[in-house]
């Protein structure tokens, strides 16, 4: 479980909550300053930040902002990729793309309450007592997405050969759903709430709703140790119902060499990434390929950690390691201009980051993933999965399916 708290508001502080060791607690309500800016701005914004806290020595570390990167944001230093992707048809709204980033400043006193006199984790208990109500399917029919089995079929066609040409050995390859009706606050309440996912979030506020429900870790830095942890995740089977069947797929997802073999490869590019901040000899992998149930799905999780070279800047940081190397492909670079190829459209702040930023400085961040946006077009949703060389397209298609039972609303376990 995740053991440190992310901080979730909304302008009115008509919701507000924290999800600290699997219990949603109460958390802060302070000014909310929100802003939509360029995507080349929006990380070096992050960054400049969390200099200026680091370089405070009366700093200790508590929560100080919490706040998002899209995946676009953390692409558009690199020149070699600006362009690359275009934004084709209805399904990509501009204002869901533009907005780059949100930034919640958080009060000191680490203090809040929410409007009508009910605290957010009993809200969101409510949220999950009345599926009825507030886990209502989105129909199939009301859902868009530019990217059908055909589509994806004739992408992953692609990823094959640009691997056997050399280019590149494994691609992220992802679609994003697009419900132009929507979802309630409450519906997207729920959907957190029943997730038990250990990097939970909830914000709403500035014209939009987001409902995170990610389970993995894209960077934390203490500023105070010079600790780097970064967690990526390769390799998927479905839960299912039946303990013996579930354990089942756990065994075969933990046997399956074709998802190490996506680990690892994942796992390399995250320690090329620390590599290029971290002391040297201080990457070390203490956990490989580790088997972790979640509500929908079980994953393949690995650990990489680092201690950062002395005098690091927090740009740096950023820079070498978003978008993380588990969502894009390797090498990364190669991964990246093919996905933009491929893609239909922008990502948004599918397979960006969003997380907390402390008062010294230091960075908690999760990959978004599993992140449900709702704005005023409807409700947006981003799936994808690593290509190799042996991937199988009927099996990759349905990997899609069980990461998208959290945009159902299927019971979790």
């Amino acid at each position: 479980m995740y053991e440190r708290a992310f901080a979730l508001c909304a302008r009115d502080a008509s919701l507000v909550a924290v999800h600290r060791e699997g219990s949603l607690l109460l958390a802060t309500r302070g000014e909310v300053l929100v802003c939509d800016e360029a995507a080349q701005t929006a990380l070096a914004r992050w960054a400049a930040v969390s200099d200026e806290r680091a370089s405070d020595a009366r700093a200790v570390r508590a929560p100080f902002a919490f706040g998002w990167i899209t995946y676009d944001a953390a692409r558009c230093d690199d020149p070699s990729l600006e362009g690359e992707m275009r934004v084709r048809g209805d399904y990509a709204p501009l204002a869901y793309l533009q907005r780059f980033m949100s930034w919640i400043e958080i009060a000191p006193d680490g203090r809040a309450s929410a409007s009508g006199g009910e605290r957010p984790a009993e809200l969101l208990a409510r949220y999950e007592a009345e599926p009825e109500a507030t886990l209502e399917p989105i129909r199939a029919h009301e859902i868009k997405c530019a990217t059908d089995r055909d589509r994806h079929r004739r992408q992953l066609a692609v990823v094959r050969e640009a691997i056997l040409d050399g280019e590149v050995y494994l691609v992220n390859v992802a679609r994003m759903l697009h419900a132009s009706e929507g979802m309630s606050d409450g519906q997207i309440a729920a959907r957190v709430a029943r997730s038990r996912a250990p990097f939970s979030a909830l914000l709403r506020g500035a014209g939009c709703t987001v409902g995170a429900m990610s389970m993995e870790r894209a960077l934390s830095w203490d500023r105070a140790t010079g600790s780097l942890e970064t967690r990526p995740i390769k390799g998927t089977r479905p839960r299912h119902d039946d303990p013996a069947r579930d354990r089942a797929l756990a065994d075969e997802l933990a046997a399956s060499a074709k998802e190490r073999a996506e680990n690892v490869m994942a796992v390399d590019v995250h320690r090329n990434d620390l590599g290029r901040i971290a002391a040297v000899g201080s990457v070390t992998v203490p956990e490989l390929g580790a088997v972790e149930p979640h509500a929908f799905v079980h994953h393949l999780v690995s650990t990489v950690r680092a201690r950062a070279r002395e005098g690091v800047s927090a740009r740096e940081v950023l820079e070498a390691m978003l978008p993380v190397g588990s969502v894009t492909g390797a090498p990364k670079r190669a991964a990246m201009t093919t996905i933009g190829r491929l893609e239909p459209e922008r990502r948004g702040l599918y397979t960006g980051a969003y997380g907390v930023l402390d008062s010294d400085g230091s960075l908690d961040l999760a990959v978004a993933i599993r992140t449900i946006v709702r704005d005023e077009h409807g409700a947006h949703y981003g799936s994808g999965g690593g290509i190799v060389i042996d991937s199988d397209p009927d099996h990759e298609w349905a990997e899609l399916a069980w990461k998208e039972r959290a945009l159902a609303g299927a019971p979790a376990r």
